[in-house]
């Protein structure tokens, strides 16, 4: 009987060798370079192995095959194309959309209706209707609607934190736990209408579900996110969340409370809960009329598809599960993101008094002492040095799409064949922004890149903050505006230094698909005189 076992046991494990290995010639039948897998982890045992950090793994799989305009990977069995070249990221993107309209969904709304139904994880026909009815609540014009909430919140902060200061409180600060709790007490206000202060009361529960929601870098979640990888449908059979399942429902449950109240009382804010409201109208259009040429250069534009009619009926739940994925959206990356402007801003000290000088000078020409959203959009150099953080680090290392449609790319007498719902194609917006082809000497932090006489120098599809084509992040605008923001103030009242805690340079956390760095951000606030 045993020997039977054994017998039985060792045809399972080949089975499985052999099912895990079966697509690894994908690439060498149609000529690609690629980079050797091994079986069951492809390309990607470095990441979920936790054996470098993920910059270090993208800068290995981008420069294996340096002068290939594409190369080949494998996540597990799944063959990944990774695309170079630009001309290629803007064909796949814009021209070939309708091939490539999806990303790569790993939890379905049938797994997580409130995570699932988010724009970033619908697919076709849904997802271009909630592009549409979402579109209008994202332009400039809503985006100068909700900038008081957000400057009353920004001077705020400011205020808390000098009277902390004055008090004897410590001025040497870890930034992202800073950052982390201005983003809070933001999406909080211009998001769902509740007034918090993260500062006075760290422990209030909007933030600790946030905290709790965004945790991404404990094992426990890197081995949930590896399952949803390896088998989703599993996974959710068996009733395993990646997001911790009473912080979201504290969410669910507290958006469509919100919304049935500010209904049934006629409560008018104009937030983001508002605009859903309006979305389920139908009354949420675009403005053609809509000017967005002083945005900022990162902005990007909206396409065809969400510039389109859409006449579906939206229930609570789809447009709650849109509060939502904006809330993660904005919370971690954009406060990533400000910490390392706050580190650069400490590491470039003329950098730092240049946009000091310019804020100085906004603020002597207005006639109170808050800031409007157009004021706010003419300063020149800040929208300089926010562009060079998000070249130098942007929130997002990569962006994906899934074929939807079989497709052939040819380029350079070669053939890609694309194939329905196997291939995905990879852009790795993190390699180039950092490549001297395009940004020359890319380690150095000058924000002279994107002034007048040079943005316009900057090759179409190297600069990706926000990603490419239709699918790009439609809250590119809110992001933007919420760091001009708090830096406005921050500057203002504060200098940004180096202590004897601030690591330099920098040194990453080794997480799945994040680049973090290990030892947090520290720097010195010294209150102005």
């Amino acid at each position: 009987m045993t020997g039977v076992l054994l017998f039985l046991l060792a045809v399972l494990v080949v089975f499985i060798f052999k099912w895990s290995t079966s697509t690894f010639d994908f690439f060498r039948k149609q000529g690609i370079p690629y980079r050797k897998p091994v079986p069951f982890f492809g390309t990607y045992l470095n990441v979920f192995m936790k054996l470098k950090p993920f910059n270090e793994i993208l800068h290995d799989w981008f420069y294996e095959f340096e002068n290939e305009k594409i190369s080949g990977l494998f996540e597990f069995r799944r063959p990944i194309v990774l695309i170079k070249d630009p001309q290629i990221i803007k064909q796949l993107t814009v021209k070939e959309f309708d091939h490539f309209t999806d990303h790569r969904v790993v939890i379905t709304e049938n797994m997580d209706p409130l995570f699932g139904k988010a724009l970033l994880n619908l697919r076709g026909q849904k997802w271009k209707d909630m592009r549409s009815t979402l579109s209008p609540a994202f332009t400039g014009s809503k985006m100068r609607q909700m900038f008081d909430f957000m400057s009353t919140v920004a001077i705020q902060t400011s205020e808390t934190l000098k009277k902390d200061i004055q008090n004897g409180k410590e001025n040497i600060l870890e930034f992202k736990d800073f950052a982390s709790k201005f983003t809070c007490d933001n999406i909080a206000s211009c998001a769902f209408g509740i007034e918090v202060n993260s500062f006075k009361d760290p422990t209030n529960d909007f933030f600790q579900i946030a905290k709790k929601i965004m945790n991404f870098g404990n094992i426990a979640t890197a081995l949930k996110m590896l399952g949803y990888f390896i088998c989703p449908t599993l996974m959710s059979g068996l009733g395993i969340k990646l997001l911790d399942k009473k912080s979201c429902d504290f969410f669910q449950i507290a958006l469509i409370e919100t919304m049935r109240n500010r209904e049934r009382l006629g409560i008018v804010r104009n937030d983001m809960i508002n605009l859903m409201l309006e979305a389920k109208k139908g009354k949420l259009v675009h403005n053609n009329n809509e000017d967005s040429s002083a945005d900022g250069f990162a902005t990007v534009e909206e396409s065809h598809v969400g510039k389109s009619k859409v006449n579906r009926k939206w229930e609570e739940l789809d447009l709650a599960a849109q509060c939502f994925i904006f809330f993660i959206a904005g919370f971690d990356p954009v406060s990533q993101t400000m910490s390392l402007m706050a580190y650069e801003l400490a590491c470039n000290p003329d950098i730092q008094q240049g946009l000091y000088e310019e804020i100085l000078q906004t603020r002597n020409e207005i006639d109170n002492q808050k800031i409007n959203y157009e004021q706010l959009q003419s300063m020149k150099y800040l929208d300089q040095v926010v562009s060079e953080v998000l070249r130098k680090w942007p929130s997002a290392a990569m962006t994906d799409r899934l074929c939807t449609k079989d497709f052939d790319l040819k380029y350079d007498n070669k053939v890609m064949k694309f194939e329905k719902d196997i291939n995905i194609f990879m852009v790795p917006i993190w390699m180039l922004h950092r490549n001297p082809k395009y940004f020359p000497n890319p380690e150095k932090f000058d924000p002279e890149r994107f002034n007048d006489e040079n943005k316009h120098k900057i090759q179409d599809f190297t600069y990706l903050p926000f990603g490419a084509g239709p699918r790009n992040c439609i809250g590119s605008r809110f992001a933007l505006m919420e760091i001009k923001t708090i830096f406005y103030y921050l500057l203002l009242n504060f200098s940004i230094e180096v202590t004897e805690k601030t690591e330099i340079p920098l040194s990453f956390d080794k997480i799945p698909f994040q680049i973090r760095p290990a030892k947090g951000i520290w720097v010195e606030l010294k209150p102005r005189t």
